[in-house]
């Protein structure tokens, strides 16, 4: 696989030595040159003669990492001597797979949702219909014909509608199985037990879903004048418990910079390969109840700004790596941290792609939960963590995030990320509010048998979720020695093992008493964050 459209401001003859270790400019230079590393049968020789073993070992490992996923990559990175800062990694790695991202591109598109439906079905059912176009900023908001424009018809391109819901939180719970909440038995790799609910492949042509609005009956809320090339498409979902009274919706998906017969160009490339265009995914919070216009205000609390999440992830150079802005899954989910959560909720663990394996054990090993608060603590954390923060992802993937450096100091890096209330209050201070849930780490679940054999099931029921309690569950992912364990434990009334019907009734933390505002021990005081 060629590396034909690696980021060259990126990876500089001399970048590129600096993370192979030992070669030398010259053997480097051999290896990539083009900026394509050799194919698997012409090591030995090329244009620029014969590759030293150094650079032969660069390629080799080069073209097998791009085939064997994020763990494999960092794998590789440690054999060639050289600790890598996730920016750049990420960035070496989404060029490496062909994915070099088209962002110059993304101000042509903007998904939009109008309106959210909302009716009731049988008992405990809900139809949610929601109304949504992507139309065109720069060309005065005329909206794109989804089904015929070619960046949405030239493959990978995809859309998707996600329906999330949850009580306290996004949990989704009922989304796999409805109100019995049974276990999803044989269930295929990438069941999970919290996730939302989906509809893909909206813009194919080929598929009935969604559908034109051709009048303010199908698509109510609508003037005239937006009716044109805007879409519908309706889910029946069935939100746990009954008294759920607020969801989530979200459109998102990546295009391909295609501009063929398109007037003006975008600006894409003239011929294959087209890099995706990963455009901001869109989210909207909706009522169950019934409704011709059940969208409402954003119902969870703000913990970060995705603005100051920029502050690094902007593409650019951040100290010694440059710093990938937020395009993940695929370049289908970007820039939107309400979208994050619906999936990285608190009853999410990364169960879906777990399974007995006869190669690597830690892939059919415990859980590993990613909630929000979890992983990006955890990922952030990757060189103070005591123990590898270590996620199953797609194929069953090994993703090793213990070579992740945060560009700053990070105990003192709390408000790059979180944000501060009218009150001066810091969304990272105790304490938290009541309605925050436990962390999941076990869902129950049985997945040590192969990939969707019968013995194969996911638990969706979050009753049965052994959890870390909140504050523990925040504070853990980057203090995470067993001496602050046992002092969370003892001191702090926390539980790495309970269940979320006993948290806040015979399971209390107690960390506000010497961590609260004011307080010796106040987490402002000892980050070093001054005061409010």
């Amino acid at each position: 696989m060629a590396l034909d459209r690696a980021d060259k401001s990126v990876f500089s003859i001399d970048d590129r030595r600096d993370r192979f270790g030992p070669c030398n400019r010259q053997e480097m230079s051999l290896a990539f040159s083009g900026n394509t590393p050799r194919a698997h049968g012409s090591l030995q020789q090329g244009g620029g003669g014969a590759l030293t073993r150094c650079a032969q070992r660069a390629v080799v490992e080069v073209l097998r990492l791009t085939e064997g996923g994020f763990m494999n990559t960092m794998t590789a990175m440690r054999r060639l001597g050289q600790w890598v800062l996730l920016g750049t990694l990420a960035t070496f790695i989404s060029a490496a797979q062909g994915q070099t991202l088209a962002w110059e591109q993304t101000k042509y598109f903007q998904y939009n949702i109008h309106n959210v439906v909302v009716a009731p079905g049988v008992t405990g059912l809900w139809n949610v219909k929601v109304i949504f176009s992507v139309t065109n900023p720069p060309a005065g908001g005329i909206h794109w014909d989804i089904k015929k424009a070619p960046p949405f018809q030239t493959a990978p391109a995809n859309l998707t509608l996600d329906i999330g819901w949850g009580v306290k939180e996004l949990t989704n719970t009922g989304s796999t199985s409805g109100a019995a909440l049974k276990p999803t038995v044989g269930a295929a790799l990438g069941a999970g037990a919290a996730l939302p609910v989906q509809v893909r492949g909206l813009q194919s042509s080929t598929v009935t879903a969604p559908k034109a609005c051709n009048d303010a009956s199908d698509c109510p809320g609508l003037t005239s004048d937006l009716l044109f090339n805007s879409y519908w498409v309706s889910k029946e979902v069935t939100p746990v418990p009954a008294t759920v009274t607020t969801g989530r919706v979200a459109i998102e998906g990546r295009l391909v910079c295609n501009d063929t017969d398109l007037s003006p160009s975008l600006g894409c490339p003239a011929a294959p390969p087209y890099p995706n265009i990963p455009v901001r995914s869109a989210t909207a919070d909706f009522a169950f109840a019934t409704s011709n216009a059940a969208m409402i205000a954003n119902q969870r609390r703000q913990i970060v700004d995705i603005a100051k999440c920029k502050g690094c992830h902007d593409g650019n150079k951040h100290g010694d790596t440059v710093v990938p802005r937020l395009s993940l899954h695929g370049a289908n989910r970007n820039e939107n941290l309400d979208l994050c959560v619906v999936c990285h909720n608190p009853n999410q663990t990364d169960v879906p792609y777990r399974v007995a394996s006869p190669t690597d054990p830690r892939i059919g090993g415990a859980e590993t939960p990613i909630a929000f608060t979890t992983m990006v603590h955890s990922i952030h954390a990757g060189g103070f963590r005591k123990t590898p923060y270590v996620v199953i992802g797609r194929d069953s993937s090994v993703n090793d995030f213990s070579d992740v450096r945060f560009p700053a100091e990070l105990r003192k890096s709390c408000l790059k990320c979180h944000v501060v209330d009218a009150k001066g209050k810091g969304s990272f201070e105790l304490p938290l509010q009541s309605t925050v849930l436990g962390t999941t780490v076990d869902t129950k679940s049985a997945y040590q048998a192969p990939g969707g054999s019968p013995e194969r099931s996911i638990d969706v029921n979050p009753a049965n979720d052994l959890k870390i309690t909140p504050i523990a569950a925040a504070c853990s992912s980057c203090h995470d020695n067993s001496e602050v364990r046992s002092h969370m434990i003892r001191t702090g009334g926390a539980s790495f093992g309970t269940t979320q019907d006993k948290i806040g009734t015979t399971v209390k933390e107690k960390c506000a008493n010497c961590h609260g505002p004011g307080k010796g021990k106040d987490v402002r005081k000892v980050h070093e964050l001054g005061s409010s």
